[in-house]
């Protein structure tokens, strides 16, 4: 391996773990051992969200830093910010040997950073909705042979016993059919997410983190986010019940001070009581501890 590349990417994991404040040692191996540029097509790159945010050249030095890089610009269609999924996989944990789902794949580098944590003993599971960006992942995954990719809905194809369930998509209602994939101890991590105005395939909200605990789920809010909405099972309704919900700001200045109302649960039984902080069709997010 070209030795240049190896020390940029222990550096960039390095730098990716100080700005998420990661400590999971196998998420940070994985950074620095999963080529990026693999996934992201050749140089210059456009690293923003702007067409005029491009890399000088094709050396590979741009994208080892914390730096989302666009995929498809007139979607708005990108590969995040690692020090977003640095904080991710520090709240997840993925483990070897254990089965991972991820929704929304794109391109396949996150999901080559999954199949680092869970190896070869371990699987992956990969959906993405876009045909061209499926075929992409498809074919810069080839040397993860722990990992299938499947082009469609997420919705439907997320099938099977999981230790992890992951999106890379807003979803504005909790997806009740993945939280019943979880095996004990699984955990599900997606984004809750209401439009946004100012962006008309995206939105703003919280990270959902789910844990089982046997017949019961544990759930905390794992850092803020706006994303890109998921292709389905979103409806203007349910975003506008979560906006409530989560109390955005009216003010632009606002955001800067906003946080997440805190839970402790979520319940798959029951009607919403007094604990209840939201609710939908099987679901309620409560504030009572599981």
């Amino acid at each position: 391996m070209d030795e240049r590349l190896t020390r940029l990417r222990r550096t960039y994991a390095e730098e990716v773990a100080k700005i998420a404040r990661l400590t999971y040692v196998p998420a940070i191996e994985a950074f620095a051992a999963v080529p990026r540029e693999r996934f992201l097509g050749r140089g210059p790159w456009r690293t923003g969200l702007g067409s005029d945010a491009v890399t000088p050249d094709d050396d590979p030095a741009h994208i080892y830093k914390n730096v989302l890089v666009s995929l498809v610009l007139e979607k708005r269609l990108n590969n995040g910010e690692p020090s977003y999924w640095a904080m991710a996989f520090e709240a997840i944990r993925p483990a070897a040997g254990e089965r991972a789902i991820h929704v929304g794949a794109g391109t396949g580098y996150y999901t080559a950073l999954l199949a680092e944590m869970v190896g070869r003993q371990g699987s992956v599971t990969a959906i993405e909705f876009e045909p061209d960006l499926a075929e992409k992942a498809r074919a810069n995954l080839a040397p993860w042979p722990n990992v299938e990719v499947l082009a469609g809905d997420g919705m439907a194809l997320a099938q099977g016993e999981a230790d992890v369930v992951m999106a890379s998509c807003g979803l504005d209602q909790v997806p009740v059919g993945w939280v019943k994939l979880l095996r004990d101890g699984g955990r599900l991590f997606v984004p809750l997410t209401a439009t946004l105005p100012q962006w008309s395939g995206g939105g703003g909200g919280a990270n959902l983190l789910v844990t089982r605990q046997g017949d019961r789920f544990a759930a905390r809010w794992v850092g803020g986010v706006g994303i890109y909405n998921c292709m389905s099972g979103r409806t203007e309704a349910a975003s506008e019940r979560l906006r409530a919900a989560f109390g955005f700001p009216s003010e632009p200045d606002g955001w800067a001070s906003w946080r997440p109302p805190a839970i402790a649960s979520l319940v798959l039984s029951g009607e919403p009581d007094e604990t209840t902080w939201l609710a939908g069709d099987g679901w309620r997010l409560s504030t009572a501890p599981p």
